[in-house]
């Protein structure tokens, strides 16, 4: 048995600071990640080790900043050198990023155990960043208690991080578990607020709001109303803003039975939409939860406010608990492409970021009806398509995403008109994971005519964008090295079908 002292050895003999890690052990990770056949073409994932939550994503200084959760040595041998921080990216465009480094690291004593997410907010020609610090503490019966400091600091024009040598706040509130964490900032008149994901001591999941005048010194002033009572035992990573003239309530609730096709992912994602909150009690009347992505491999969703006003949203493009086939190669997880936020009729809406359009190469454009006989359209590994079809001839439409040569290995889009259903599985999407979960999800979807998709496919993944980004699907993929093929059936008659395709 590992008692609590065993453990708290561990913690204090980890590295603090990557720049204390021999450098040979360092490349040494990376190139085995390079060894990967997965490695992705055009989404952010790490040199090496685990990247998850996307962290402190705001425009600053003239260009996009954006962190993640970083955990660059994550598979070495050694667990005295699974340094935890954060790793920043800067980028004009959203789309091509600049590696600055390591940002902040679990270097003090309020954050020695994890430095966990957080949030930035430009603040007088400063970036301010509020973040978690995770610590422990042993107790008298050898169980420890999770002891969470909410932390500041300052980034300059250098990209440099100052922290502040105070915590923001410490503990959780009263009423509260330990599990009180996910900073997310935003300024309304001359004050600052931020929700914070948290665990009631009766296991129940919330969000709570802290306030400060002036950066240093924040209050507790209680939990968004109405919060709902009995939706999962802990809800992280919260985001509220404002989009549409309506408010948006962000985050990701964990323990949500799987109903109808809904919440089968081991933790969900989604939204609360509705008028905007009444900063006077808190109040926020909103609508239904919203799951915000049908497929396999999304959560921790951060957003961020543009200089032209556009709500662009990032998210970790996995889940935790999974073991991905990259970590065969000492890596992984990635983000998700940046998408832009939208209400139409009550719903969040997502949309890839227009600037996507400078990674186009080749485009091949086609316009003709699909039959039984499934038909070729491209042979790229890296690829996005934009397409329209119309059913009214037909009762199904199906898109055989990077497939081999017999189409017996594929991931597999259908639009089924008979059952009003769109769905996606990866059963034969090459290497086997994550299988106990499921390896199909659905959603119900209105067919009557035309439908329109946009697409995008990297090296070990899919995103795949409906009308508009009504519905969204987001899968890992790893097929094999002849996967690389798209093909496209009509089932119950023809179905006209107009398409672009651009290799990326």
């Amino acid at each position: 048995m590992i008692t609590a002292e065993d453990r708290k050895k561990q913690f204090q003999n980890m590295v603090k600071n990557i720049k204390d890690v021999k450098p040979a052990i360092i490349s040494d990770e990376e190139a085995i990640a390079n060894t990967s056949p997965f490695r992705q073409k055009f989404h952010v994932e790490p040199r090496s080790g685990v990247l998850n939550d996307p962290n402190g994503f705001v425009y600053f200084d003239g260009q996009y900043h954006l962190c993640y959760q970083w955990t660059p040595l994550a598979f070495h041998k050694d667990p005295k050198i699974w340094q935890h921080g954060w790793y920043h990216l800067v980028s004009k465009d959203l789309v091509h990023w600049q590696e600055i480094g390591p940002a902040i690291e679990s270097d003090t004593k309020y954050d020695q155990y994890g430095t966990y997410s957080g949030s930035a907010l430009s603040v007088n020609d400063q970036l301010f960043i509020i973040y978690t610090g995770n610590t422990w503490v042993d107790t008298d019966t050898d169980q420890w208690h999770r002891v969470p400091y909410q932390l500041g600091a300052f980034m300059d024009h250098e990209n440099h991080f100052t922290k502040f040598d105070h915590p923001l706040l410490t503990d959780s509130p009263k009423g509260y578990t330990g599990h009180f964490r996910d900073p997310k900032i935003w300024q309304h008149g001359s004050d600052y607020y931020a929700v914070l994901g948290a665990q009631r001591q009766d296991q129940t999941g919330t969000v709570v709001v802290v306030h400060s005048k002036d950066l240093h010194h924040w209050t507790t002033l209680g939990e968004m109303q109405p919060a709902e009572r009995n939706f999962g035992h802990m809800w992280e990573c919260p985001d509220y803003f404002e989009v549409d003239d309506q408010g948006v309530l962000l985050f990701s609730p964990q323990g949500i039975p799987a109903h109808d096709g809904l919440y089968e992912n081991i933790y969900q994602t989604g939204c609360f939409v509705g008028d905007k909150m009444d900063y006077h009690n808190l109040i926020f009347n909103h609508g239904h939860f919203q799951e915000l992505d049908a497929g396999f491999d999304f959560y921790a969703t951060q957003t961020m406010a543009a200089p032209d006003g556009r709500r662009i949203l990032s998210a970790w493009f996995g889940i935790s608990e999974i073991a991905y086939p990259t970590e065969k190669y000492h890596y992984a997880g990635c983000l998700v492409l940046p998408r832009e936020l939208s209400i139409q009729d009550g719903q969040l809406v997502q949309k890839p970021i227009r600037e996507l359009a400078a990674l186009r190469k080749e485009q091949t454009k086609f316009d003709f009806f699909v039959s039984e006989n499934p038909v070729l359209l491209a042979a790229n590994r890296t690829q996005e398509i934009d397409a329209e079809i119309d059913m009214s001839t037909s009762s199904r439409f199906e898109m055989d995403i990077r497939a081999n040569a017999d189409n017996d290995k594929n991931t597999k889009l259908v639009f089924d008109k008979n059952e009003q259903l769109v769905s996606l599985s990866r059963a034969d999407a090459g290497i086997p994971f994550a299988a106990k979960y499921g390896s199909e999800r659905y959603r119900k979807l209105m067919i009557k005519d035309k439908i329109r998709m946009q697409i995008f496919v990297d090296n070990s993944s899919v995103e795949i964008f409906i009308n508009g980004g009504i519905i969204v699907f987001s899968a890992r993929i790893f097929p094999d090295n002849d996967q690389d093929n798209l093909f496209v059936t009509s089932r119950g008659g023809k179905t006209k079908l107009t398409a672009s395709i651009w290799k990326i």
